[in-house]
């Protein structure tokens, strides 16, 4: 392998995700609006979102031991392909019925399930992908790409939605899904995998524990993802509120909306040319992302008691610190859990972090129906700004020796 970033398999694995990011994107911005249009309900929004989560909370335990057993590129294809044809018909179906939300609850949780498994193969795949040596310069690329296609199709998304509704954006993801399944066909990377020729209770239970004792062991790791999953389900309260008041707000509107998502990725897409540019000294990088922790909570805490023009610099702010803040996080933990392990430790999270944002999606949507909005949004940012507390600086010892890493 060369000794750069942009390997061949590197490129790929950039090019699809670029591609399939462009139609999710729009997807995820407007799903909850077409919901929230139709019921004008916080609360039936926030069930809706929060079910949607439900197959984020088995789905990745249950398949992590065939993940990190089998071929991930094949599993990525795949269910590229499989998601791209599911768009396509819900489109079809679109076309020729009004809205119905169970039927819209039900899609979402054939999507999300097959999400749960892409997203596991994906991420103990991706730093593989990375030529050693560049595994910062490799995730800002990575961190880069949500952020930048956000800033661009948060406004052409709103712009869609409004003009020809939910179909297009639909087709449009479809289309792209199956174009960047085509592409990530073409990674070289070869994987040794003992794949069982058939299914085993007791090795499959084996392979669970060991991920369990992996966990157990590493008080670190254990403690970083269990104050990511506290401060992610806060923040999907306040997301869930935020886009709340701006559809109910007479003196906002849908688009305003959209240009605020816009602003935090365009502070995102900052953020990522800084740490691709720029390396931080591995000895601060514990000390740098606790500030970050603190002032993004701060941001948030303000964000829906200040005129739109402050929200739009308080979202670029916070999408500056907060990519700065992943890319340490990311970089730091997925060099730090052995490859065989990667599938397993990161289910066994995604698994925390959906219990909690499901539960933090209710909460806000039942209180969204009583309490004012922005109110509702200051509480879960109070309670993040505890987690940094009360988790990561009180646990220093444990998780400073993963993120100050030389990587």
């Amino acid at each position: 392998m060369k000794h750069t970033l942009w390997t061949f398999d590197f490129t790929i694995i950039t090019l699809g995700t670029i591609i399939s990011a462009i139609g999710s994107v729009a997807m995820n911005f407007a799903l909850s609006l077409v919901v929230f249009d139709q019921t004008s309900s916080t609360l039936a929004t926030g069930i809706f979102a929060a079910v949607s989560f439900l197959p984020s909370t088995l789905i990745p335990l249950l398949c992590a031991p065939y993940v990190d057993t089998h071929i991930r590129k094949h599993i990525i294809v795949r269910l590229d392909a499989v998601s791209g044809l599911l768009y396509l018909i819900f489109s079809y179906y679109l076309l020729h019925h009004t809205f119905s939300y169970s039927v819209y609850m039900i899609f979402s949780l054939v999507i999300g399930s097959i999400g749960a498994v892409y997203n596991l193969a994906y991420t103990s795949l991706y730093p593989e992908l990375i030529t050693k040596g560049f595994m910062q310069k490799g995730y800002s690329i990575s961190s880069i790409i949500y952020p930048s296609i956000t800033a661009i199709m948060a406004p052409v998304a709103s712009f869609m939605y409004v003009k020809y509704g939910i179909i297009s954006i639909c087709l449009l993801e479809g289309v792209l899904l199956l174009c960047a399944s085509f592409g990530e066909h073409f990674i070289r990377y070869e994987e040794q995998r003992t794949k069982t020729s058939s299914f085993s209770f007791v090795a499959y239970g084996k392979e669970i524990k060991e991920g369990l004792d992996y966990v157990k062991k590493e008080k670190g790791i254990k403690n970083i993802y269990s104050y990511m999953a506290l401060t992610n389900g806060s923040g999907e309260g306040i997301s869930l509120m935020t886009m709340a008041m701006f559809q109910s707000d007479a003196s906002l509107s849908t688009t305003m909306y959209g240009f605020l998502s816009t602003a935090e990725m365009i502070g995102r897409f900052c953020g990522s040319i800084f740490h691709y540019f720029v390396k931080i000294p591995y000895e601060k990088r514990y000390k740098i992302a606790v500030s970050v922790y603190v002032t993004y909570e701060g941001l948030d805490m303000i964000l829906l008691f200040i005129a739109y023009p402050l929200m739009l610099i308080n979202r670029f702010i916070a999408g500056f610190l907060g990519i700065n803040s992943l890319n340490i996080r990311e970089s730091s933990t997925q060099n730090y859990i052995p490859s065989h392990m990667r599938a397993r430790v990161n289910a066994f999270f995604s698994v925390i972090v959906a219990i909690v944002t499901i539960f933090t999606k209710l909460i806000a949507g039942v209180l969204g129906e009583f309490v004012e909005y922005r109110y509702v949004a200051l509480c879960f940012a109070i309670l993040s700004m505890v987690a940094i507390f009360y988790i990561v600086v009180r646990n220093k010892k444990h998780i400073a020796p993963i993120y100050n890493k030389d990587i």
